[in-house]
């Protein structure tokens, strides 16, 4: 391969040991700059975790759950075949585009690791597995919510027309603003009628006004390079069999060319900023947390002190972390877009304290930890809600998630004639302002347990049950 000299002039940041000489690139630049994070939702039995063993395998699937039970983590999941926790994976691309087979070459039935397909790939797409059944909405909308995905891919069943899941997986993402692939599975023996009356279906969902997507075909690999760069007014459209392999190649071309969206190397020179995840207890290391690192850059080491927090009285913990970890790779230096796991120097009883929802930060933060907070929202039109003071939801802010109350509301008003009937409470009680569906508000919301992290700017998305609004942090007092 000619590749060997061509770029490792200016790799001076590599992290780990390069000694292959095929692969210029440094492992944590790939795992920054070119690694794109991509939701897969859809309906219960629409094959999303199939689908993302087929493509991390790339075997293809037997039709009894071959590729699902290779990437599921708990026994319950793979006896049941229903997933209930959200799960990511990693794919790898060469600079040629074509994917590295995640099975070993030697033993067949052993999946590679997560830090051999990272050292090998040139580019990563990270696939967040979630779970499609109802019972899990809250699981999934946690993972949408801090997943920080680029791209979604919205899977439907194409023998089942869409169902209320799939709208509400739809609205979801649309809400966070994340660009969607629509992607028909089982389509190996699907009767025609049935999968021309999914799509019609679906197509339906999507030209909705609240949506406004233009599905748009994708039958070749020239189709591809059409819709690219207008992923934010289109939705591909794309028919896959796990089984027969058809469309899988169209898919990881796709996957491949998808550009990056969101820009996280420009935080770096903002103070660091990671959001934790999980808490894990691990023999011999310590507690260990893993989330995403969302602005700025840390080196890690003896004398590297951080603040963990904000806890139940709202203080931050003050402590050293020693050691990082990417994609299981032991590396000293994190920055901002990378997914990674810190192990802290703690005592017992400050173990206690960690719980996911946490933010780590590099100085002692004043203003950012609050019990109170100031946000825009939009109240998504749908089943009706109404919502007044001490209207409780529970409220996600990227990984933050907590039961809170409406505290005020005052309506952001277009026209200045004063409230539409609807807003007023019936029977005229005093400074009784009602929201219902699709209106905008500004709404001071406070945290019914313990202060969180909250930072203005930040997206939230508040339900009981189902989404109910979406909307933006505008202040923190």
């Amino acid at each position: 391969n000619g590749m060997k000299n061509d770029g490792v002039s200016h790799s001076s940041n590599a992290t780990t040991g390069d000694c292959h000489g095929e692969r210029p690139s440094s492992v944590s630049e790939t795992l920054t700059a070119r690694n794109i994070r991509i939701a897969v939702v859809g309906n219960v039995d629409a094959g999303k975790s199939t689908l993302i063993g087929t493509l991390t395998t790339s075997s293809l699937d037997d039709g009894r759950g071959k590729s699902r039970t290779t990437i599921m983590k708990h026994r319950h999941e793979i006896e049941t075949g229903r997933t209930s926790t959200a799960s990511t994976h990693l794919m790898g691309f060469r600079h040629t585009g074509e994917p590295i087979a995640g099975k070993d070459s030697i033993r067949a039935n052993k999946r590679k690791s997560e830090d051999e397909i990272a050292r090998e790939s040139y580019k990563i797409v990270t696939l967040l597995d979630l779970a499609g059944h109802e019972k899990y909405l809250k699981t999934t909308i946690h993972g949408v919510s801090s997943g920080m995905s680029d791209y979604s891919m919205i899977l439907v069943n194409s023998r089942h027309p869409p169902t209320h899941m799939t709208q509400h997986h739809l609205s979801l993402c649309c809400s966070f603003g994340i660009p969607t692939i629509i992607v028909f599975t089982k389509i190996d023996g699907c009767p025609d009628h049935a999968i021309k009356n999914s799509k019609d279906e679906v197509f339906k969902l999507l030209r909705a006004p609240d949506v406004g997507r233009k599905p748009f075909a994708v039958r070749k690999e020239e189709d591809i390079a059409t819709c690219m760069d207008k992923l934010h007014a289109l939705a591909p459209v794309i028919d896959i069999s796990c089984v027969t392999g058809e469309g899988l190649n169209l898919i990881r071309k796709m996957l491949f060319s998808l550009p990056k969206r969101r820009q996280h190397e420009k935080k770096v020179n903002r103070s660091f900023e990671f959001l934790v995840d999980e808490c894990f207890n691990v023999p011999g290391v310590g507690s260990v947390v893993s989330g995403f690192v969302n602005a700025g850059e840390l080196t890690v080491g003896n004398n590297c002190h951080v603040y963990v927090g904000p806890t139940d009285d709202g203080s931050f913990i003050r402590t050293v972390a020693k050691s990082a970890h990417i994609a299981r790779i032991n590396t000293t230096h994190i920055t901002s877009g990378q997914s990674a796991c810190l192990a802290f120097a703690l005592k017992k009883e400050e173990r206690n304290k960690l719980r996911r929802g946490m933010a780590v930060l590099l100085e002692s933060p004043t203003a950012t930890c609050t019990r109170e907070f100031d946000a825009e929202i939009c109240v998504l039109k749908g089943e009706g809600t109404t919502i007044r003071e001490s209207y409780q939801a529970y409220v996600h802010i990227l990984n933050v998630r907590q039961t809170a109350f409406v505290k005020s509301i005052e309506i952001v008003n277009k026209n200045a004639t004063g409230l539409p009937p609807s807003h007023r409470a019936h029977n005229n009680e005093d400074d009784g302002i009602v929201l219902r569906p699709g209106s905008r508000a500004k709404v001071r919301f406070q945290f019914a347990q313990r202060p969180e992290y909250v930072r203005p700017g930040m997206r939230i998305l508040f339900r009981d049950g189902r989404v109910r609004g979406v909307g933006l942090v505008t202040g923190v007092p």
